[in-house]
């Protein structure tokens, strides 16, 4: 075994031990980790619509939030999509695969509805140049069709949730950093749709904008998550496991 990384047959090894240990989380706890999860998230999505004007530099800031999950803590929907991993192997139980997913999205929503208030509320938004951008960057996601979203979740999830193996993957800080990067970086950068992150920047942009619906953006949830669930929970974990196990 490497000193520095895992073998990627090493690092399947330990996604499935920490598919284990999500599983035995408490309710409390996990809904705990998925709110500070989505809150990172949140305030990634911050920074991106701060830097909208420059196209690498908010692509570079938003993997802020995926680094502090991995380094502080943290249970985020689209990673924990790897966790088919744990179930194909027969480590954890359907019941407590699906339970898992369900609590952390719910978590991620209210961690990320939380940040929503404190940046509307504390001012934030009230300039006009801050507003407009919020809200066009949710128009914009609001007016993709389902097929859209759900193929640009595919390819958002592809990429997340290798941006969790390769933190997985590293054994020290610097390279766990740089593995949450360069994944997430691309993601944002060529504008695919994360659900957590839309949890985000739809209620922000309702705020902003009344044209903006509940309705729509229910319609942008629904495809971002199978989406995002068929990239990192089904199409990452699937081929692996063959490769690995069979």
């Amino acid at each position: 075994m490497s000193t520095v990384c895992l073998s990627p047959k090493e690092t399947s090894d330990a996604l499935i031990q920490a598919a284990i240990k999500k599983a035995s989380y408490t309710t409390d706890k996990r809904l705990l980790l998925s709110f500070m999860a989505g809150a990172y998230i949140a305030l990634g999505a911050q920074g991106f619509n701060v830097a909208y004007g420059n196209t690498f530099l908010r692509a570079a800031v938003f993997p802020v939030g995926l680094m502090l999950i991995v380094l502080v803590g943290g249970e985020l929907f689209t990673g924990n999509c790897l966790m088919t991993f744990g179930l194909m192997q027969k480590k954890i139980s359907f019941n407590d695969y699906c339970k898992t997913l369900v609590q952390v999205w719910a978590g991620n929503l209210l961690g990320a509805l939380f940040i929503v208030f404190l940046l509307y509320f504390g001012g934030a938004y009230d300039k006009a140049e801050m507003a407009q951008t919020a809200a066009a960057i949710a128009k914009a996601k609001t007016s993709l069709t389902f097929l859209q979203v759900l193929l640009r979740g595919i390819l958002c999830n592809i990429l997340v949730s290798l941006g969790v193996w390769l933190a997985a993957t590293s054994k020290d800080t610097t390279g766990k950093l740089l593995g949450c990067w360069f994944p997430v970086m691309l993601f944002v950068f060529t504008g695919y749709e994360h659900v957590v992150a839309n949890m985000f920047y739809l209620p922000l942009g309702a705020l902003l904008d009344p044209s903006i619906t509940i309705t729509k953006i229910i319609s942008n949830f629904i495809p971002a998550t199978l989406g995002n669930y068929i990239g990192g929970g089904l199409l990452i974990p699937l081929i692996y496991n063959k490769v690995y196990y069979k």
